[in-house]
């Protein structure tokens, strides 16, 4: 019995520094950070890439699991208000979930369920959950901390890419949540792309450092003078077999639409913008 415990000690050592040395030539890979380069306007630069101060998408999001026979796709529009930090977002398909509502009204998140013919306020202790049975979270959908307030911006260094793997150079930035700062992450490190400042990917650690989930970006297409991502693919890493991607149609920056959007009566009215 000694020497199983001996060797799953002696395994266990060799995974820790298996991971180790992995992490350091990570940061060996990287070029070091030019000086007087500012890490928050890269950020900065990275979040205006994604949103407008009103943005209107249409897209689907495609969930794999273990437990489904086959991959799920949600169908959705959403109109984003970011000056207002409020959204609405309405699904489409599949059909039992077709006119189902999601409307953010700060610091509220308020869901209409059309088969019942209900509107629900999720609670704080639900903001944890899965959305629409994706791997994105509830608090993913209301986003309560910013990026960009919330977080201290460290540049890592320089990712150089390289032709072999088509990946662009990239900065590599450390996000750090604020000491007084309730956020659900202990930790960001993101790509973004030295060229367009586009994100491309980014992993999120708990607050004991362990990394739970990566984001990839990709099929990056310039919109509007921005250069945004149409294919978010987001996988948990603690949850083998799943992963949700997401695809965008159809962007609009600074649209135009009514602020009866905003409205937990347009919520329960039904699909569609508000003319």
């Amino acid at each position: 019995m000694q020497n199983v415990f001996a060797r799953a000690r002696s395994c266990a050592l060799l995974v820790l520094i298996s991971v180790l040395a992995g992490a350091a030539r990570a940061e060996e890979a990287l070029e070091s950070a030019p000086e007087g380069v500012d890490a928050r306007a890269i950020a900065l630069r990275a979040e205006e890439s994604l949103r407008s101060d009103r943005t209107y998408f249409k897209g689907s999001m495609t969930i794999r699991s273990p437990r489904l026979s086959r991959p799920r796709v949600v169908a959705f529009e959403s109109w984003g208000d970011q000056g207002g930090d409020r959204s609405m977002i309405r699904i489409h398909a599949p059909a039992k979930d077709a006119g189902t509502g999601f409307l953010k009204l700060h610091p509220n998140l308020w869901m209409y369920v059309p088969r019942v013919e209900r509107t629900v306020r999720i609670p704080p202790s639900m903001m944890l959950q899965s959305w629409m049975g994706s791997d994105f979270t509830n608090d993913d959908l209301v986003r309560e901390s910013s990026e960009i307030d919330d977080y201290d911006h460290r540049l890592l260094g320089v990712d150089p890419g390289g032709r072999e793997t088509l990946a662009p150079r990239a900065w590599v930035v450390e996000y750090t949540p604020h000491e007084d700062t309730a956020v659900v992450w202990g930790r960001i490190v993101a790509w973004l792309s030295v060229d367009t400042g586009a994100p491309l990917r980014q992993e999120f650690y708990d607050e004991q450092g362990e990394k739970i989930r990566v984001i990839h970006f990709s099929e990056i297409r310039e919109q509007a003078g921005r250069h945004f991502p149409h294919r978010w693919a987001l996988t948990p890493l603690e949850k083998p077999g799943h992963s949700t991607t997401i695809e965008i149609a159809e962007i609009q920056f600074d649209a135009d639409f009514d602020d009866g959007i905003y409205t937990t009566r347009h919520l329960e009215r039904g699909a569609g913008r508000v003319d």
